[in-house]
């Protein structure tokens, strides 16, 4: 009894390296068609959320650095 995994390798076997690359570049075309793609204002969104939240991240990073800094610098006689 064959496994599904040799089927495949059998049957990738029969057909020609030109015809794999055609498939795989027809099963991925099939597959973009079924991507659902979004409007120019949902980009714009969530753009600006994803700048929003790196500036917030940024900040809050920078504030935390510079305390500990403050806070660590006497006790490290630095």
């Amino acid at each position: 009894m064959r496994t599904i995994a040799q089927e495949r390798r059998a049957g990738a076997a029969r057909t020609g390296a030109a015809a794999r690359v055609k498939g795989f570049f027809r099963d991925a075309w099939l597959e973009l068609q079924k991507v659902i793609w979004p409007s120019r204002e949902e980009v714009a969104r969530m753009t600006a959320l994803v700048i929003a939240v790196v500036v917030v991240v940024g900040v809050f990073i920078f504030v935390w650095s510079r305390l500990l800094e403050i806070i660590l610098r006497p006790l490290l006689g630095a």
